[in-house]
């Protein structure tokens, strides 16, 4: 019985981890069409990704525009998703206002990680969190996005 309700404790963690992964796509995919949009075109962020991307693999970005939005969103998802899932499993275990402190951290250290060590295909929106500007957006997105999964879990724990 104890077994079931360890086993049942880590679905219901790898279920709420993975919730808070999706809600982390979908806010900083937000922030990421605001940064674009102040710019002047919303999808900016996803196609500049998208011809990176591209590029990386020796393939004329010019020539295929759409493509590269395509790509660069594919990205977004993948990418945005994981670090979602990542940063929940170490917010999650904590309870009360150390999980809100520990999500605002989290957030903090993912932004810090993005300026000055990730390589720009393992950062959400690529190469727009390569500056401070794009940081703070992306990382006050985690931020809601972390904070935003733990109501997510609480509402998980009381069907």
């Amino acid at each position: 019985m104890a077994h079931g309700t360890a086993h049942g404790r880590f679905t219901q963690l790898i279920d709420a981890a993975l919730a808070a992964g999706t809600l982390t796509a979908i806010a900083t995919g937000g922030a990421l069409l605001g940064l674009g949009w102040r710019e002047g075109e919303a999808g900016r962020v996803f196609r500049l990704a998208g011809r990176g991307l591209l590029e990386r693999f020796g393939v004329a970005s010019s020539a295929a525009p759409l493509t590269s939005v395509a790509l660069g969103y594919l990205h977004h998802l993948v990418i945005a998703t994981s670090w979602g899932v990542i940063l929940a499993l170490v917010v999650l275990p904590w309870r009360g206002v150390t999980r809100v402190t520990v999500a605002v951290l989290a957030a903090a250290g993912y932004g810090m990680l993005a300026l000055w060590v990730l390589p720009s295909t393992l950062r959400i929106g690529y190469a727009v969190t390569g500056t401070m500007s794009g940081v703070v957006a992306i990382g006050a997105a985690v931020a809601v996005a972390l904070l935003g999964s733990v109501w997510v879990a609480i509402g998980e724990r009381h069907d």
